[in-house]
């Protein structure tokens, strides 16, 4: 039986192209008994009072049943049902269910439509039947968490029927918001809908009430209780039988059916159903796509009758790879599509590049056009878009974090350079210098999310600057100048051929190498910075009436005393780091807490360290940052201006040896510092960046207009650096703040924007004045935060966690979703060759320690450019490799085809949704 509306005809409300919205679904049981507190009365009539509706399921995203020993929800799952419930619900669609049309606006007056149905069924036996059925239809409705007693929501007390007992909807009106579960009202989409599915015995009913109520009202908001959620209600379907042997089948057919309904094909079948029969046969047709589970595998459902849900889906954001990528889950689930195929037996067409790649190459700086035209375009919304209502509460949060990001190195890097490069690298310098550049790139840079500041990369080529001034006899500052000039001079030529946009072709392996290699650069320096001060041998008197001697044994004794209280700072250090590390990842205390207490996590570690070392340490007089108290700072000493007669007019080396070497060191320079920069840029584009990005205006500040800056002024080599433009967008993505329960909150925005890091450069400018405060740190926590942050960045890594699950059996690598149906000996070559790549580098770093040897780390910007150029020319060409490689080690950003004119802007390219965006920098703070 089907009851129209009121021109007699059964009207669809859904358009036949509109996808269904959201279907929150809830399962209400008949119950018997005293009512529970906070039960809400839905009628003003009066409600029976030993009878209610409790909530004993609920559905959004997944599964939650209620469990009435630990008064709560279980964690999410996804349900699991027993075939022959399914075929009693096709059953009851097929022969039993009966379809009603209401336009009812009101609980009572929907309840009343659905007893009257009743009744002209022949469902009850006596007259009066119907009224006792329509007061059990409107009986108290009891929602675990929409209850005062629980203290969850605190809700003001509206009772009609005794103090303190039970809350009435009709009372106020105006509060039938407060009377729903605000919290995950807010986590359902716009335009959401929900169903009420009531399942219960009633012994008035003459045979069972299987009855599918759709409310055709565009607006049902008055329609309010029935449900535990402020979305309008739209379905409302009856299980309600007489027979208490089939009371307990019916939950079971309750939960199949709310299962069903997360089928956007069933529900959409179910806004145009126009007869019982149609839901038999959208039930059918949703048998063809169900998936069997055998009942000899009781192991596999929990104490609820669901599958749990994997830990890593549940409703927390977590980084674990978070320090190191930004994806969401649900991108990333549609990207690995890949894995349900054989990449051994399918492989796509290898593209290659042509002789029509090198027509970018001309005109010349016809990039740097397009780019001074893109970021004119967007440079005003940069400002505006920092004070929107939505952006200025997380821009104004994020200063202090990237604060930090950008002041630590700026005092490790220069207690470095002032040790073991040049001592007119003073820290104030260091500080100073960096506060200048930053504030220069918030203004001018392409992608203002980027961080730039000394780096390890740059460090190395400073000492390898300083080994060859040495090794010339010439003036540092002059050789240094000259290595400067030609550094721009190459990164003009770059800029001119256009070739900042080839960045969009680099490779996630790139990446992984570039961030190895600098984690391990942090590890190594570290070990090899703490361990050069431990003495070879520590002296013994052998005549105790011997000053001299006992003077010597003394010494020897102290530095060894030193070296091994800064080994056991630097333990400290990295210890408490982890520590905290650990604690922002677990459940204890609060999200927010533990999230402020992760971030600030190296600047907490470098406090507590100062504190041991003054309690425990204070009289071994352990090395500390050397810079100047406030009152004694020079402002003469933040900058080393260079003699331009001295450049022009020098005699020893002689100008072409000088000029050779400098333009080599340039040439080198350049690259690194172009490759660095671009792959800098490129991260900032991964965590939902829309704004344009062009790459070429990075590439202009930090390989031009930076290294004359430096070499002019004294002020160390900048380069961008991708570590801390991780750590930096970190601070300024925007999380889902009410994600589903069950599913991990995703980051649905970025705020672009220059003012946060304009501001952070002006605060790091004015720190040259807390010399006070820096003096009291010691050197050896700048040592320990580099071994924490080397060691997270290896964490991230792809191949090392290919590595791992290649010393695993295979049965165990569920761990690494991604390695999933990769065939192990083709993954085994890969990750080989990754690590050859590395394993020179390392080289290189070890080398750069010994005088001698220094200048090898000259080749380092030819081995990433090097291993590019062979992941992207050679290995596609061996066929065995090639279907697994391309699978594995996708590109970092999509490249466009070059069909039109919009397309060849390469250089404002967007991150690509479907690739699976992860950088592998390591998170800094």
């Amino acid at each position: 039986m089907v009851e129209g509306n009121s021109e007699g005809k059964p009207r669809s409300i859904l358009k036949q192209d509109t996808k269904s919205p959201l279907l929150f679904t809830e399962i209400s049981q008949l119950s018997y008994g005293e009512v529970p507190r906070g039960a809400i009365a839905i009628t003003s009539s009066g409600s029976p009072p030993n009878t209610f509706w409790r909530e004993v399921a609920r559905y959004v995203l997944y599964e939650e049943v209620f469990d009435d020993d630990l008064k709560q929800f279980n964690t999410p799952q996804y349900p699991s049902i027993s075939y022959q419930y399914f075929d009693r619900l096709c059953n009851i669609f097929n022969k039993d269910m009966k379809l009603l049309n209401s336009a009812a606006k009101t609980s009572e007056s929907l309840m009343a439509e659905i007893a009257n149905f009743a009744a002209d069924d022949a469902c009850l036996a006596r007259a009066n039947d119907a009224e006792a059925l329509l007061t059990t239809l409107l009986a108290y409705r009891w929602h675990p968490q929409v209850n005062p007693r629980q203290g969850i929501y605190r809700l003001p007390r509206f009772s009609v029927t005794g103090p303190g007992r039970r809350i009435s909807l009709v009372s106020r009106a105006e509060a039938v918001s407060d009377l729903t579960n605000k919290y995950l009202s807010v986590c359902l989409p716009r335009h959401s809908e929900s169903c009420n599915i009531m399942i219960g015995r009633l012994k008035c009913l003459t045979k069972p009430l299987f009855l599918l109520v759709r409310i055709l009202n565009e607006q049902t908001t008055n329609i309010t209780g029935l449900v535990e959620v402020d979305v309008p209600l739209r379905f409302v379907l009856l299980l309600i039988t007489p027979s208490s042997s089939e009371e307990k089948d019916l939950h079971q057919i309750g939960r199949c059916f709310a299962s069903m309904l997360n089928d956007q094909k069933f529900l959409a079948d179910l806004y145009r159903v126009q007869k019982p029969a149609d839901l038999y046969q959208s039930a059918i047709s949703f048998r063809k796509n169900m998936i069997v589970l055998s009942s000899g595998l009781p192991e596999v459902l929990n104490h609820s009758g669901g599958i749990d849900v994997p830990i890593a889906y549940y409703n927390e954001v977590y980084f674990e790879r978070s320090d190191l990528v930004f994806e969401d889950y649900a991108a990333d689930m549609s990207n690995r599509q890949f894995l349900d195929s054989d990449v051994g037996h399918k492989s796509g067409k290898m593209h290659f590049c042509s002789k029509h790649s090198f027509q970018r190459l001309w005109p010349p700086f016809n990039e740097l056009v397009k780019g001074v035209k893109v970021f004119a375009s967007r440079l005003p919304s940069d400002y505006t878009d920092a004070f929107t209502k939505d952006n200025v509460g997380t821009m104004l949060s994020s200063i202090l974090f990237i604060y930090f990001v950008v002041f630590g190195p700026a005092i490790t890097f220069g207690t470095l350079m002032i040790n073991e490069v040049h001592p007119n690298y003073a820290i104030s310098l260091n500080i100073f210098a960096t506060g200048i550049f930053t504030v220069l790139y918030s203004l001018l840079a392409g992608q203002p999310l980027g961080s730039i500041g000394p780096s390890g990369p740059g460090f190395i080529l400073e000492t390898v600057i300083a080994l060859f001034a040495a090794k010339m006899n010439a003036d540092y500052q002059i050789y240094r100048f000259w290595v400067g000039v030609y550094m721009a001079t190459f990164g003009i030529l770059l800029i001119a051929l256009n070739l900042s946009p080839l960045v969009t072709y680099a490779r996630r392996s790139l990446e992984e190498l570039f961030s190895g290699f600098i984690s391990l650069f942090l590890i190594l320096k570290a070990l090899f910075s703490m361990f050069k001060a431990v003495p070879q041998d520590v002296s013994i008197p052998v005549n105790v009436n011997d000053t001299e001697e006992l003077q010597s044994a003394l010494q020897s004794n102290q530095t060894a005393s030193k070296a091994a209280a800064n080994l056991f700072l630097a333990t400290c250090m990295l210890i408490f780091s982890i520590l905290i590390n650990k604690l922002k990842r677990s459940h204890f205390f609060r999200r927010k807490f533990r999230y402020w207490i992760g971030a600030f996590n190296v600047p907490l570690g470098i406090v507590f360290v100062t504190l041991v070392e003054y309690t425990f340490f204070s009289s071994y007089n352990v090395q500390k940052l050397d810079i100047p108290a406030a009152s004694e700072n020079d402002p003469n000493e933040w900058v080393n201006v260079i003699d331009i007669s001295k450049v022009i007019n020098f005699t020893q080396p002689s100008p072409a040896v000088l000029h050779g070497l400098a333009l080599l060191l340039g040439f080198f320079f350049a690259l690194l510092v172009f490759t660095e920069t671009a792959l800098n840029s490129v991260t900032a584009l991964k965590p939902k960046a829309k704004k344009p990005s062009p790459f070429v205006m990075d590439h202009v500040l930090t390989v031009v207009l930076f290294p004359l800056i430096s070499c002019t002024l004294g002020w160390p080599f900048m380069s961008g650096v991708p570590v801390r433009t991780i750590a930096n967008t970190m601070a300024l993505v925007k999380v889902d703040p009410h994600p589903p329960p069950g599913k991990p909150a995703e980051i649905i925005s970025l705020v672009e924007q220059r003012v946060s890091v304009l501001i952070v450069g002006v605060l790091v400018t004015f720190s040259v004045y807390l010399g006070d405060i820096l003096r009291l740190i010691p050197v050896a926590a700048l040592y320990g935060m580099f071994i924490y942050l080397g060691l997270c960045g290896l964490r991230g890594l792809d191949s090392v966690n290919a590595l791992l699950a290649l010393l695993t059996r295979r049965k165990y690598w569920g761990r690494w979703e991604f390695l999933t149906n990769l065939p192990k000996a083709q993954l085994a070559v890969i990750t080989a060759i990754n690590f050859t790549e590395l394993a020179i580098l390392i080289i290189f770093i070890v080398t750069a320690e010994f005088a001698t040897a220094g200048y090898t780390a000259l080749a380092t910007p030819l081995v990433l450019i090097g291993s590019g150029l062979i992941r992207e020319f050679c290995l596609p060409r061996w066929q065995w490799l090639a279907p697994t490689l391309e699978k594995v080690d996708k590109r970092c950003l999509s490249t466009q085809s070059s069909s039109t004119e919009e397309d060849t802007k390469s250089e404002t390219l967007h991150p690509d949704k479907g690739d699976r965006q992860a950088s592998v920098e390591t998170l800094i703070f």
